[in-house]
């Protein structure tokens, strides 16, 4: 070989090599077996650090007395400040409350041991692991309602991802499907029950989503007695853009799956034309797995967007200074889809069909970088 080809080559060999990224750090997911949802689950983790924060997010349907949201979010990404947000929207008799506020470390407070409880101001959650409460007077109305589980609180596995030698956590607690029951009281009126049914989650972290995560899916079905949850998330490069899934199907208070290895192919995918990263958007897959104990006990589905009910840039409306700030993180944007959906589970019984009916299938889709 010519000497002058043969240094040019090894020349290009050192600089690949020098380019190279370092090493993925590791990433485990959902170590051991399942672990029984505790009060302990719904406490404020309460980490050391500046990226640490707690997710509580739940949804009710009221029938025809309308709709109930309500969410709290603790610790700040830019302190070591455990400030919360609490935040939600009541829809009662054609009127509608929404409420948003911070609160300082100090403003607000949380006890844990048999029963965890978050107060700030007026609001709070109190929960024993199965049932909970939540309480608050806004603008003269006031609810109580107690979610009841309909489908067991669960935790894929140990409930926990860890990311890198620190063993830096990402923890998740579904209550896939709960029974509500309350009352509402308006300035002036009178108590008035109410029931119907609802879902949620809490979820925590030691660091920052944009740290952990590329992009995530999140797919939730309810029919009947039914319910279907569907989380895809990729991880960034740091942690070697691994693919973490993760699915569960109930029927009443039974499990019929629970996987953490399925096939999922996208059957539609749409290019964000607006976003400078061009972020790629499946709305509409099939997926063919078995459960994680019993591979006799299979499933398959189709999952086919109906229509789009928003996209949100959450960079959009912010001033140049803190936009350019945020942007060098994250660039995060939210695609939120109705669906139509099928999924059937082979069982020693026979099939279980779940069929989109009048209740739910939400699609939800987050790229916080390409």
């Amino acid at each position: 070989m010519n000497a002058n080809l043969s240094s040019g080559l090894l020349a290009l060999a050192l600089l690949a090599l020098l380019a190279a990224p370092a090493m993925a750090d590791t990433v485990k997911p959902w170590q051991g077996a399942r672990t029984v949802v505790k009060a302990r689950h719904l406490a404020p983790a309460m980490r050391k650090g500046g990226d640490y924060w707690d997710k509580y997010t739940f949804n009710a349907n009221l029938g025809e007395k309308g709709t109930f949201y309500f969410s709290l979010a603790i610790g700040d990404a830019l302190s070591t400040d455990k400030k919360l947000d609490c935040k939600g929207r009541l829809t009662f008799e054609d009127k509608t409350y929404r409420w948003d506020n911070d609160f300082r470390e100090s403003a607000w407070s949380q006890t844990s041991g048999d029963t965890s409880k978050i107060t700030a101001g007026r609001a709070s959650l109190e929960s024993d692991g199965e049932k909970l409460t939540f309480r608050n007077e806004t603008d003269g109305m006031i609810y109580e309602f107690d979610f009841t589980p309909i489908a067991r609180p669960w935790r894929p596995k140990s409930g926990q991802i860890q990311f890198g030698a620190d063993k830096n956590a990402y923890d998740v607690t579904l209550f896939p499907l709960m029974q509500v029951k309350g009352k509402v009281k308006l300035a002036g009126g009178e108590w008035t029950p109410v029931d119907g049914r609802g879902f949620g989650s809490h979820v925590w972290g030691d660091l920052a989503p944009y740290d952990m995560f590329r992009w995530s899916l999140e797919f939730r079905g309810l029919s009947g007695d039914y319910t279907v949850y569907l989380r895809e998330l990729g991880t960034t490069g740091e942690f070697g853009q691994t693919r973490i899934p993760y699915l569960l199907i109930t029927k009443g208070k039974d499990v019929l799956v629970e996987s953490f290895d399925f096939q999922f192919a996208p059957t539609e995918v749409t290019t964000d034309e607006v976003h400078e990263n061009k972020y790629k958007v499946p709305h509409s897959f099939t997926l063919i797995g078995k459960d994680a104990e019993d591979p006799t006990r299979q499933f398959r589905a189709v999952v086919k967007m109906k229509k789009q009910n928003k996209r949100k840039d959450y960079l959009e409306g912010l001033n140049v200074m803190t936009k350019g700030i945020a942007a060098r993180f994250s660039k995060p944007v939210l695609y939120d889809y109705d669906t139509d959906f099928t999924f059937e589970v082979k069982t020693s019984t026979g099939l279980e069909r779940i069929v989109q009916g009048v209740d739910l299938g939400r699609l939800e889709i987050n790229w916080l970088n390409q």
